[in-house]
């Protein structure tokens, strides 16, 4: 009777330790690989109901995004006024409002360095800003005038990871009187850096 105890704990341990190999090898699997981040071009569209005009009012909305505040979805050649609203790449962009962001939750590796580069447009107020957030650090983007046929330029931010799991957000601190007015952002892509390491002869 003993050693049928002892036999089933053993079956049990091998078990319990098979399981967490799994679970660690499914974690370590959905670590964020080069290119565009999930839906980072937003072409993966809100559902129409949680739409009004081109608001998104759902929290969750946009696939693989998490919104908050006046974040509208921007169809490419799309009018404000008499202001057309451009997106060069793919066919839909995001624009921030006063205190609006979107955020996303990344699996990355641990002390591994990273960028994430994206596209931005000034569009009505005269200085744009947007907060970048790659938890615990942040730092503001200022967002420049870009006379070209498009508008738009390309910003990169660099980073080490502090943590396995990190929550990136986009955030604009606008002031404008306009609570719509602030900027468009498209193409979040993220890329491992492999910085040159010292050598004895440094």
């Amino acid at each position: 009777m003993r050693r049928k105890t002892e036999m089933a704990q053993s079956t049990r341990c091998v078990a319990l330790l098979l399981l967490v190999g799994v679970a660690v090898a499914a974690r370590s699997a959905s670590a964020i690989t080069d290119g565009l981040l999930p839906n980072g071009n937003f072409e993966e569209a809100p559902d129409k109901s949680q739409m009004n005009g081109t608001r998104v009012t759902g929290r969750y909305a946009i696939p693989q995004w998490e919104i908050s505040g006046f974040v509208e979805y921007i169809g490419s050649g799309q009018m404000q006024g008499d202001m057309l609203l451009p997106v060069p790449e793919g066919a839909n962009a995001v624009r921030l409002g006063n205190e609006a962001s979107i955020q996303q939750r990344l699996t990355l590796t641990r002390g591994m360095h990273y960028s994430i580069t994206f596209s931005a447009a000034r569009t009505c107020a005269q200085s744009e800003l947007l907060n970048v957030t790659i938890t615990p650090e942040s730092g503001e983007v200022p967002i420049q005038t870009v006379y070209t046929s498009s508008g738009w330029d390309s910003y990169s931010w660099g980073f080490k990871a502090k943590h396995s799991i990190v929550l990136f957000i986009v955030h604009n601190p606008g002031v404008s009187d306009d609570e719509a007015c602030g900027p468009l952002i498209d193409s979040f892509a993220i890329k491992t850096l492999q910085p040159p390491q010292r050598t004895k002869g440094d």
